[in-house]
């Protein structure tokens, strides 16, 4: 790996440990294509015969939804504003522990194939169930686009691979293996992609740590700079990140992700119900580690920028903050060849499985809400065939949006669940709506629906425009990055070159008041309150709106019409079916799939 004037670029042997993590990608997908089992029809296909075990589902689940997003942005939000976030893995944690005794047990035993089925059985309404799969097909179009751009963009400044590239071998390769592999290849792909991803996290976080000094030295530097943040407890809503915003908001984000596509046919995709609940509760201790590790990785890096005295942002060796990680990674990993394509490996797998899981999911949604009504009485081949056809067509289309989105500024985990979270809000709120009250019926969840999305929608380009964002905190000088008009990046220091506690205090008295914006204030107020919420009520406010509109014009409705739709107990949630119901409402399993098909026509 060359370095030269502050640029880092990828080896020869760097690309040769990327090209077999993806030809490895691609193998899995041809094993299940050939010679894999149980290909032939559009349950096959799409959820494996509902035969796959728990921990590979679970892993599957966890990188769908922990993508190369994650791997770059975690890093990042610790660099620039502290550790805060880390209660989002509480939020995480919180919402599968309540998809155990919720989602699971109301899906699960429905044996659809489609969670949108679920909104054509409980509310009756074929507009309602095309406008459910319209607003998914707008998140994970959203989603992936993200998932795609993110490390390509990153990767293009610090590690000289080109845009195009990125994109294209990406998007190509992940519409592939998922094309002819089915969800049997997805889920066997993102196990070996989440392996990956670990191994890469713990490589450079060791490596890292030992270049900054050790752990103890992290610590100590990370306290001096401010970036040790835990009791934030305020309950001032445009605070950016507390304790309580981030476990109650991210709980709910998190929960929306459950009635998701993706999550539902991994989830019916299991033997049981009961390896379905285990999916949830293995996905747990995975999340706190995988937080937790990413954060303190972006205090290590935080941490020896200071040391270093060389911030690439302060020195212009990179243009923003999410170009941070990859460029940290080249950087403390070249001292080894191919232990940097390692890293990058993990991005790429990372936005591997959101890339399969996402055409994946889209195709089902497609097939079954909108073409089902075409292909009745085809033959599985047919309807096997078309599936494929429309995962290549999501995955085209996913690569043209990635070439179309803009570079971004800021944590791109930010970015990410700000761009999200209206139609994640709204989403939400429409399944709940229907799985809590029997009272909503299809007309007020359409108006609580568009409703929740108009007003978190105004919110989000409110504080876009008009709202005061949190300053991040001060960065590293970047004095010691020039000699001579050379640069020397050094890949590992020694404790001469630690900066002593007087050296702090001359950089920080260096910097003016206005410089120095830490996660628990808040600028002066100058405009409208409501575009200065923090980013992460953005979803909860679209859920509560939704929910509350709906119910009124539902009540409302009831009132006036002359026939009322009572849906069945077993579209309940089952801990609120002894409140609605009486002991006699019987709970049946067996779901007739072509009354299903009548109702999405």
């Amino acid at each position: 790996m060359d370095k030269t004037e502050g640029k880092v670029y990828f080896g020869a042997i760097d690309y040769v440990v990327l090209g077999i993590m993806l030809t490895l990608s691609m193998a899995v997908g041809l094993y299940f294509a050939f010679y894999g089992k149980g290909q032939r029809t559009k349950e096959e296909y799409l959820l494996g015969g509902r035969r796959m075990s728990a921990l590979p589902v679970c892993l599957s689940l966890f990188a769908t939804f922990q993508s190369a997003i994650s791997l770059l942005g975690l890093p990042t939000e610790a660099y620039s504003y502290g550790t805060m976030y880390i209660y989002t893995a509480i939020g995480i944690s919180l919402s599968s522990l309540f998809a155990v005794v919720s989602v699971v047990p109301l899906l699960y035993p429905l044996r659809l194939t489609n969670v949108f089925q679920y909104l054509a059985l409980r509310y009756k309404s074929n507009f309602l169930t095309k406008f459910g799969v319209t607003i998914e097909i707008v998140i994970h179009l959203s989603y992936m686009t993200m998932a795609l751009v993110s490390p390509a963009l990153a990767l293009e400044t610090t590690a000289g691979i080109p845009l195009w590239l990125s994109v294209v071998v990406i998007g190509g390769i992940g519409t592939f293996y998922t094309t002819i592999g089915g969800i049997k290849s997805v889920i066997w792909t993102d196990a070996i992609q989440t392996f990956f991803m670990f191994i890469g996290i713990f490589t450079v976080l060791i490596k890292g740590c030992i270049d900054a000094g050790g752990f103890t030295n992290v610590w100590s530097v990370s306290r001096e700079t401010g970036r040790i943040i835990l009791n934030d407890i305020s309950i001032d809503p445009r605070v950016r990140h507390t304790v309580w915003n981030l476990s109650f908001c991210y709980a709910f984000f998190s929960y929306s992700s459950h009635f998701s596509q993706s999550s539902v046919q991994r989830i019916i995709s299991t033997r049981s119900i009961q390896d379905a609940k285990r999916v949830h509760l293995f996905k747990v201790p995975i999340t706190v580690l995988y937080f937790a590790s990413l954060l303190m990785t972006g205090l290590v890096i935080s941490a020896y920028f200071h040391i270093t005295r060389c911030d690439p942002l302060a020195a212009g060796y990179i243009s923003n903050t999410n170009q941070v990680m990859p460029y940290f990674v080249l950087i403390t990993l070249s001292f080894l060849p191919g232990f940097a394509g390692l890293y990058i490996s993990s991005i790429f797998s990372g936005a591997l499985s959101t890339l399969s899981s996402g055409i994946n999911s889209l195709a089902a949604n497609t097939v079954d809400i909108f073409l089902m009504r075409f292909l009745h009485g085809k033959s599985e081949f047919v309807i096997t065939s078309t599936v494929k056809l429309v995962v290549c067509f999501y995955g085209f289309a996913a690569v043209c949006l990635a070439y179309l989105a803009k570079d971004f500024q800021g944590p791109v985990s930010q970015i990410n669940y700000t761009i999200l979270a209206p139609s994640v809000g709204a989403q939400l709120g429409l399944f709940l709506l229907g799985a809590i009250f029997p009272q909503a019926n299809s007309i007020g969840a359409v108006v609580g629906c568009c409703s929740g999305f108009a007003i978190s929608l105004w919110q989000t380009l409110g504080a876009s425009k008009f709202g005061h964002p949190t300053k991040p905190l001060p960065r590293a000088p970047a004095d010691r990055c020039f000699a001579e008009n050379t640069t020397a990046l050094p890949t590992s220091v020694n404790r001469s070159t630690f900066l002593t506690s007087t050296e702090y205090s001359l950089i920080n008295d260096a910097l003016t008041t206005d410089d120095i914006k830490f996660t628990g204030t808040v600028n002066d107020n100058k405009g409208f309150f409501f575009y200065d919420l923090s980013y992460v009520w953005t979803p909860v406010i679209g859920l509560f709106v939704t929910v509350g509109i709906g119910l009124i014009i539902s009540v409302i409705a009831n009132s006036v019409m002359s026939t009322k739709h009572r849906p069945k107990a077993k579209y309940i949630f089952p801990f609120c079916r002894w409140f609605w119901y009486s002991g006699r409402d019987t709970v049946a399993t067996d779901i007739d799939m072509e009354s299903i098909s009548g109702e999405i026509k």
